[in-house]
């Protein structure tokens, strides 16, 4: 979600992309989507790719593009801005759009929809194909697709020293019921079951939207969920009350949270997994992309000094799945932008940008899971690559002042202890923009 660049993160560590780009290139031949029809026509061609990863980022994803620019001929131009919220409108409002727009907010797609270009047959085939619905509905408009998943981010994800839990006796749990009697015995144990930090600057208290996102999809399910994103249901609704109040009840349990949940307002989410490698708590519940906040040195993965296991699903959605993510999307129609996204809907695309960075998962469900480079990594594809349904971040679907202001604002005060759930999310209902 566009809050993904408004967070305090670490960048993934990158590795130089041209000196493993040889080796990602000879592998993937076998594993092309992309039509590439008529290449002669595409030598000498420029696509311009605008979005919101800068620096190591950016030149990973321009180094994703080389097997097509060798296959081609032509030439995939990617920048980005950290403001590329902002920016995209200026560039659009003023007649310089990007030929491809790198959106991490699905509703912006939807915002700019008059933009947007239809994508041909041939393109919507085979993105329905190669990735979930739940990574498509939020870009549908109108009845078609408007954009291709380029990046995953996997939220339902639990953080854990596997070294504590040989020590405890405790298993990864593969259940829902079996993962709250794992979070009881925590408890029971005398030790802290969470560790948790809602500090981000402007954006504190987001981590709690995911919070709730993941315990909607476990509680209530995936039909509800998509009533109370779409607001067909009221923010205060007495189920998504009780979703609220089951994670209050939880944070505010003694040993539920590291230091209480009033502690978690200020602690920074960057910060707030490290408690953990001390013994402080014993999980964390966080997405991939808490990787890069690990300190330096820290060795992941089942060996290593922490791990991760899938949040399990309830018992109707075993794998139900909270995900956010970048979607590009096409603002020019011409036959080499829509080449660079058949491209990017392919099994290539992230086969190719998993062996050059760090952090970037594919959610197609063609990608290859032993092209990227670490076990742990891996684990997560494989995980991406089995969800269903997937569900995107329900708060960066939700309005501006909802998604990014006022349930943001209810964390911290329903943390502090504040507001009751109840009130806090009253307050949350009231900021819903009237029709």
């Amino acid at each position: 979600m566009t809050r993904q660049w408004r967070r305090t993160r670490r960048a993934f560590v990158l590795l130089t992309p041209l000196v493993v780009l040889a080796a990602a290139c000879a592998n993937n031949s076998s594993d092309n989507a992309g039509s590439t029809s008529g290449t002669a026509d595409l030598k000498g061609k420029k696509v311009t790719i605008f979005g919101p990863e800068v620096t190591d980022e950016a030149q990973a994803l321009k180094a994703a593009f080389k097997p097509l620019e060798d296959r081609t001929g032509m030439n995939v131009e990617v920048t980005g801005d950290r403001s590329f919220e902002q920016q995209i409108g200026v560039r659009i409002q003023g007649g310089n759009p990007p030929d491809i727009a790198m959106f991490p907010q699905p509703g912006k797609v939807n915002d700019f929809k008059e933009d947007v270009k239809a994508m041909p047959s041939d393109l919507l085939a085979t993105a329905k194909e190669n990735f979930e619905a739940g990574y498509l509905d939020p870009v549908t408009i109108d009845g078609k697709v408007r954009a291709i998943p380029a990046k995953a981010d996997l939220k339902s994800l639990v953080w854990y020293s596997p070294a504590a839990f040989k020590a405890a006796g405790y298993t990864v749990p593969t259940t829902w019921d079996d993962y709250n009697k794992l979070v009881d015995k925590i408890i029971a144990d005398g030790k802290n079951a969470f560790c948790v930090g809602l500090g981000s600057d402007a954006a504190t208290g987001w981590p709690y939207t995911d919070w709730v996102e993941d315990y909607m999809l476990r509680l209530k399910g995936p039909e509800f969920y998509d009533k109370w994103v779409k607001h067909e249901i009221p923010f205060n609704d007495p189920g998504v009350v009780e979703v609220g109040q089951t994670i209050d009840a939880l944070w505010k349990k003694q040993g539920g949270v590291f230091g209480g949940a009033k502690n978690a307002v200020a602690t920074p989410f960057a910060d707030a997994g490290v408690p953990l490698l001390k013994g402080d708590c014993v999980l964390h519940r966080q997405g991939n992309f808490y990787a890069a906040n690990w300190p330096k040195g820290t060795k992941l993965g089942k060996d290593g000094d922490v791990d991760a296991f899938y949040l399990p699903g309830s018992t109707q959605n075993p794998k139900v799945t909270l995900t956010g993510g970048i979607y590009a999307t096409p603002l020019a129609d011409r036959p080499e932008v829509m080449e660079v996204l058949r491209y990017i809907a392919s099994p290539e695309f992230g086969n190719t940008r998993a062996q050059v960075t760090s952090g970037a998962l594919s959610p197609n469900k063609k990608a290859d899971p032993s092209k990227y480079r670490t076990p742990l990594e891996q684990d997560f594809v494989r995980i991406l690559s089995s969800a269903t349904p997937v569900r995107f971040d329900g708060s960066d679907m939700m309005p501006g002042e909802v998604g990014a202001k006022s349930f943001w604002s209810a964390a911290v005060d329903i943390a502090n202890g504040d507001k009751t759930v109840q009130q806090a999310f009253t307050d949350v209902e009231a900021t819903w923009p009237k029709k």
